[in-house]
C-alpha cells in the first residue's frame, strides 16, 4: 500500500508540473513581449514553431517528468514510511 500511495504522489506531482509550468511559460512570454514591445517601439519580429517537435518530446522534458514523478514518490515513501 506504501508504494500504490507513493506512485501516485508521483503521478500528482507529475499532473501539477505539467499544468503549473506552462502557464509560468505563457506568462513569461506575455512579460516579455509587452516589456520587448514598450522598449522598442512597435517593431515586429516573428519566431518559427514547428508544432511537429511536440511529438518527440526532448531530453529536458522528459527529464523533468521523471525528477518529478521521482520527487513525489520519494517524498510520500518517506513520509507512510514511518508511520
Amino acid at each position: 500500500m506504501i508504494y500504490l500511495k507513493s506512485a501516485l504522489a508521483g503521478l500528482l506531482a507529475v499532473v501539477a508540473a505539467t499544468i503549473v509550468l506552462p502557464i509560468l511559460v505563457v506568462i513569461g512570454i506575455v512579460l516579455y513581449s509587452a516589456i520587448r514591445t514598450s522598449l522598442e517601439g512597435a517593431v515586429e519580429r516573428s519566431v518559427g514553431w514547428d508544432p511537429i517537435s511536440l511529438v518527440h518530446p526532448s531530453l529536458p522534458i522528459v527529464t523533468l517528468i521523471v525528477v518529478g514523478f521521482g520527487s513525489g514518490f520519494f517524498w510520500k515513501f518517506r513520509r507512510l514510511r514511518h508511520r
